[in-house]
């Protein structure tokens, strides 16, 4: 086996290993490797194309899905991260053989009877390391700032000077995050930024941006969670949120003897928690703020419009 692929077993073998007992956590597996973060990224996409059901649990944080283990399916950790990097050896020996270890890999998964386990993963642009994503990375990695040029439509481009912290994806859609000269946090989605080049100002990296992406939902996240809003939960729904956050730091303010409870999140931008609203819409009752509250109505009059014409 040649050496690239023997480190990739044993970088494997060990986040395998993780798994099995709790989660990977990229910033730390990448630290512990002494890998960067896109490496162990891209690792992580080998083990889910590999058939093994992760799921991504928060920001930078993945895990086996609840109830699944290696152990479970008669494998060892050394076994999993071998027929994982055998898709690497088997490549170049074409479409037959490539056939023949996906075949290996459904039977292993599979035995002795069918999974009982699914999770279906957002699917997306796969991230592609280009002349780009190197700047940008070396910018996030040294903190110095990046000049790019951005597709603002068809037609314009814009050139931006930017403090370069994340690299991020969500929902299937990767983008860069850094500060403006205003000190202002943006997002750029990376398949609009045209051109890139790193430059010799430094910055100093914001200290809270880790804190920030935690609580984020969506992309619609910002660095301020200064509106809130209140909405009761009916005692036939409570422990779904009893159990589960679905908002950005969600809280049980209050809880009714019929069960009934009233749930607090924070937010810096409406639109962040707008879908999650429109899903629970039927079975929950906004309390405040009104401007929130008539933004949701005004987004159901226009739809009920658009049904109609």
């Amino acid at each position: 086996m040649q050496p690239k692929n023997l480190k990739k077993l044993n970088r494997l073998l060990y986040l395998l290993n993780i798994l099995d007992s709790g989660k990977i956590q990229v910033q730390r597996e990448a630290r512990e490797l002494d890998v960067t973060e896109r490496t162990i990224q891209r690792d992580i996409n080998d083990i889910d194309a590999g058939g093994f059901p992760i799921y991504k649990a928060a920001p930078g944080v993945y895990k086996f899905i609840e109830g699944f283990s290696l152990k479970k399916m008669n494998l060892t950790e050394a076994e999993a991260s071998l027929l994982l990097v055998m898709q690497d050896v088997i490549s170049p020996l074409g479409k037959p053989f490539q056939d023949t270890l996906a075949s290996l890999r459904q039977k292993v998964l599979n035995a002795p009877e069918e999974s009982p386990f699914y999770i279906k993963m957002p699917t997306g642009n796969k991230y592609e390391e280009t002349k780009i994503t190197r700047v940008l990375e070396k910018g996030i990695r040294t903190h110095t700032e990046v000049l790019m040029s951005l597709a603002a439509d068809p037609t314009r481009k814009l050139t931006y000077d930017l403090k370069p912290l994340k690299i991020m994806n969500y929902d299937g859609f990767w983008y860069l995050l850094g500060i403006n000269a205003y000190k202002q946090v943006r997002k750029f989605r990376l398949d609009r930024i045209l051109d890139a080049v790193n430059t010799d100002k430094s910055f100093k990296p914001t200290k809270n941006i880790q804190k920030i992406l935690q609580e984020s939902q969506n992309i619609w996240f910002g660095e301020k969670r200064d509106k809130k809003v209140t909405f009761w939960v009916p005692a036939e729904f409570a422990p779904y949120f009893e159990k589960k956050a679905y908002f950005p730091l969600q809280k049980i303010l209050k809880k009714q003897k019929n069960g009934d409870i009233l749930v607090e999140t924070s937010v810096s931008n409406y639109r962040e928690i707008i879908p999650t609203v429109l899903s629970w819409l039927e079975h929950i009752t906004l309390v405040e703020p009104e401007d929130f509250k008539q933004m949701i109505g005004e987004i159901l009059k226009q739809a009920e419009k658009r049904m109609r014409s």
